[in-house]
């Protein structure tokens, strides 16, 4: 598999790709909807390794990334819970 061959698998590789930056940043009460899609996707794992090994800026595996670092104001509708779960589903070995 190439490097970027996962982006064949992102649930977000049919929507605009604006929505998970600008329209991300603009529209707080959107971030949960397109939170969702990210949640849902089976590549998230790598698309967060790729958006922090790279310095991304955006929505990178369900996180709103700045330079490669989680961004608390884009990511402050979070609960605990949600935080939690995001994490997770992120980080550990889900077999």
């Amino acid at each position: 598999m190439k490097n970027d061959d996962w982006k064949e698998s992102a649930s977000c590789r049919d929507y605009e790709v604006n929505l998970f930056f600008d329209d991300y940043e603009d529209n707080e009460s959107r971030r949960p909807a397109i939170d969702k899609i990210c949640s849902e996707c089976p590549v998230a794992k790598q698309c967060f390794a790729v958006g922090v090994s790279q310095r991304e800026w955006g929505v990178w595996g369900g996180i709103y990334l700045e330079n490669g670092k989680i961004n608390r104001e884009f990511n402050r509708h979070r609960t605990k819970a949600d935080w939690a779960e995001t994490w997770q589903y992120l980080t550990m070995d889900n077999k």
